[in-house]
């Protein structure tokens, strides 16, 4: 995959699932139905931050969202931990333990102090190129022999495993789909995305912008960001096949991207100098960028993110 922007399976899918319609549309497909309808779902909110292992940041994505259960007072954490990886991880069970253990301390921190913790619903979101082949139970990580002792935790998590998944069998609202169809599209090459993504993007075209997230470019700088050169103008070509307006913001936007990583890369250029102490005059010499120049390049790289 392409690797001019940094992180693309996480900018796109926080700036999906970060809305909260679209969350909610994501989930209630999800979870399990007699969870599903227990919930209130119009109380649904997301809780910011991560509690990923900062070295696993590029591998995993993680949302936790607080919602009420029906006819109580009780409210429940749902935890999606996305994995951005090609094969399934054993110990990602593990891992996922030690994410509700942080959630806990959270809640632990919560005024006034709670007499309970609230209950976590663990939902791991796979769409590698093999298909999830481990149990979801966390006492299987243990020796046959012992799994049944007390001081073995038991504990398991739901599973979206969309690793043989078909483009018409995603689910869910607009924007959803398009984002399960472009990390099917990034994981899975061979399969025919194409058509489906374009039937939606022209939709999402005629959808007034909301939240100040321009979705089109989201998702259309995902697709540069993950399929090859060829790929990317194949579905520039189509694109302009069924809506030709739409073919020529996406190759504006390319050119855009392109423009921006070459700034950027001036950007870490010159500051890589500074930091092997040059001073200016020796950057001028090399660069040919003063201070000031430098300052202005670096406002107009900021301008042109997102």
């Amino acid at each position: 995959m392409a690797e001019e922007i940094p992180h693309p399976h996480d900018s796109m899918v926080h700036a999906v699932l970060s809305d909260l319609a679209e969350a909610t549309s994501f989930l209630q497909r999800y979870l399990p139905e007699e969870l599903s309808q227990a919930l209130h779902w119009s109380t649904l909110r997301l809780h910011e931050g991560s509690f990923v292992d900062e070295d696993l940041h590029r591998s995993e994505t993680d949302f936790l969202y607080q919602v009420a259960y029906l006819g109580s007072s009780t409210s429940l954490w749902l935890y999606i931990l996305l994995e951005h990886q090609s094969s399934p991880d054993r110990w990602m069970r593990f891992r996922l333990l030690k994410y509700c253990c942080r959630i806990w301390d959270v809640n632990l921190q919560e005024r006034p102090a709670p007499r309970e913790l609230r209950p976590i619903v663990p939902l791991v979101f796979y769409q590698g190129e093999r298909s999830w082949s481990y149990a979801r139970e966390f006492a299987d990580l243990f020796a046959e022999s012992v799994r049944d002792w007390p001081w073995v935790p038991h504990f398991s998590h739901e599973l979206i495993d969309q690793s043989g998944l078909a483009p018409h069998e995603v689910q869910g609202d607009l924007k959803t789909q398009l984002m399960q169809l472009l990390l099917l599209a990034a994981y899975h090459p061979n399969v025919a995305w194409m058509g489906q993504v374009v039937e939606l993007l022209v939709s999402l075209s005629s959808i007034p912008p909301s939240g100040g997230v321009n979705y089109m470019r989201v998702f259309v700088r995902y697709i540069l960001s993950t399929q090859e050169l060829e790929a990317a103008q194949t579905f520039r070509d189509v694109l302009r096949q069924h809506a030709p307006e739409l073919g020529d913001e996406v190759m504006t936007y390319a050119q855009e991207l392109l423009e921006k990583g070459r700034l950027e890369e001036r950007v870490r250029v010159i500051e890589s100098l500074l930091r092997e102490g040059l001073d200016w005059a020796a950057i001028e010499r090399v660069m040919g960028v003063n201070e000031t120049q430098f300052q202005a390049l670096k406002q107009q790289v900021e301008g042109m993110s997102e």
